[in-house]
């Protein structure tokens, strides 16, 4: 199984969720293949410390913990959707990285993101992905 994690997931991991926290770990344990891009992985560093003031040692350090556990893929041009969608220009690059790497997948906290409907995708919260998970047998 083919996923992306939002950046809210990792901020969340790192700082204040157990489901979340989960989630991360079980991907690092490879239960499924985690993808990841360049633009998720610097939301992340410019959350955790510009927004939430933890030290930039600690920003620097969570973004190289996604860069080893997740395959970093190249994201470009527009979404490739038939449909025109009303979307937060922030949210653009991470169907673009769902889109890119083909993910199964996208769990997100971001309700906005949460109410898109993209064919062959499943975007589901961090709890629902856990029970996906539980259903699928992964875990």
């Amino acid at each position: 199984m083919k996923v992306v994690l939002d950046s809210n997931i990792y901020v969340s991991a790192f700082l204040f969720d157990r489901d979340p926290e989960r989630i991360v770990n079980l991907g690092i344990a490879s239960r499924f293949k985690v993808y990841s891009s360049l633009y998720i992985i610097e939301e992340v560093k410019r959350v955790l410390h510009e927004k939430l003031g933890t030290s930039e040692r600690f920003a620097i350090i969570s973004a190289k913990r996604i860069e080893r556990y997740s395959s970093v893929i190249p994201i470009r041009g527009n979404l490739g959707l038939n449909d025109p969608i009303p979307i937060d220009p922030k949210d653009g690059p991470v169907i673009k990285t769902c889109l890119a790497s083909k993910a199964d997948v996208l769990v997100t906290g971001d309700k906005e993101l949460s109410s898109l409907k993209v064919r062959g995708m499943l975007i589901l919260g961090p709890a629902t992905f856990l029970r996906h998970l539980t259903a699928q047998g992964i875990i």
